[in-house]
């Protein structure tokens, strides 16, 4: 299994199964780990703020660089309007997905 992440504007959410974090195409309460870096400094987004992105930024790549699992990937979860960083896996099937999608991963047949 190969892992996957959420393009841009792609919600997903969270389910724990097992020892597992699964997270899928759903609803929301699970955000790409690497944080939003700007191209310029303003008054919301300043200097101090910026280098803090830089650095947290780069021990999430380092955390996931050193990850031995292709099967799951560093995340953030979301609970009660605070994050929790988790390993996940990604790629499975959910009503939220589209049409073909679905129809693979249960092997339907097409409508007559």
């Amino acid at each position: 299994m190969q892992v996957q992440q959420g393009g841009a504007g792609v919600k997903h959410s969270y389910v724990f199964k097992g020892k597992k974090c699964i997270c899928a195409k759903g609803t929301g309460g699970q955000t790409v780990l690497n944080l939003w870096e700007t191209e310029e400094l303003t008054e919301f987004h300043d200097a101090e703020l910026a280098q803090a992105t830089k650095e947290i930024n780069a021990i999430f790549e380092r955390v996931q660089k050193n990850n031995r699992d292709p099967n799951r990937t560093a995340s953030l979860i979301e609970f009660k309007n605070r994050h929790l960083m988790v390993w996940a896996s990604y790629g499975h099937v959910t009503p939220f997905d589209d049409d073909e999608t679905i129809i693979k991963a249960f092997k339907l047949k097409a409508k007559k």
